[in-house]
């Protein structure tokens, strides 16, 4: 999504953006999926199938065996229902939960939340965002984009202040897509990475 800008990193040099590679609601057919190269990999929650924990061994053993420099994961609900350890268990990734990480050589400031419902009201585990976010992570996907009419109107409100330039989620599974913000999301592209349909079987590509 940004292989193709350029970020400064001193005066007399810059570095090219990063690919990323996106994907979601895999639900354990991970080891089903042909994954494109890139310099990092998202997956925006539901890996398993309702928290089962081999599940989660089995996933982050796989992690292990992709050359993505960086790879970045958060729960989805079935995770979020379940209180899965992913923050131990997950070892060959950065696992995030309402924190940041800032990844190098681009400086890329990638957010990631734990799972909410949709609401229209204050949510105060958007309020949390940075707003120096670059790359958003989340499980549902905001109202409006990519979310088959049912996303979060709380969320995109959120993101109309911080302006991402990258929202990954997924959750709604056949809502899987790509979408431009428009008015005050303008400047945002929304992901939604989900890979299963319907029957827990992958049905869709990673997005790139």
């Amino acid at each position: 999504f940004f292989s193709s800008n350029m970020t400064a990193q001193s005066e007399s040099s810059v570095t090219e953006g990063p690919t990323i590679v996106c994907i979601s609601d895999t639900h354990n057919e991970h080891q089903n999926l042909q994954v494109p190269d890139g310099d990092i990999l998202i997956h925006a929650g539901d890996f398993t199938r309702f928290g089962r924990p081999e599940h989660l061994q089995d996933f982050n053993e796989w992690l292990g065996t992709l050359p993505h420099q960086h790879k970045i994961v958060v729960y989805g609900n079935h995770e979020q229902n379940s209180r899965l350890e992913a923050s131990r268990t997950l070892t060959n990734a950065t696992f995030l939960e309402q924190g940041s990480v800032t990844l190098q050589p681009w400086g890329l400031k990638v957010y990631g939340t734990q799972f909410c419902w949709p609401c229209k009201g204050i949510n105060p585990y958007w309020d949390q965002i940075e707003a120096d976010t670059d790359v958003l992570v989340t499980h549902g996907p905001a109202l409006g984009y990519v979310d088959g009419d049912v996303g979060c109107p709380a969320l995109l409100q959120q993101i109309q202040k911080v302006r991402p330039r990258l929202v990954v989620s997924g959750h709604i599974h056949g809502a899987h897509g790509l979408a431009d913000g428009k008015g005050r999301a303008s400047g945002t592209r929304f992901v939604n990475a989900a890979i299963c349909g319907t029957g827990y079987k992958a049905a869709w590509d990673p997005l790139v």
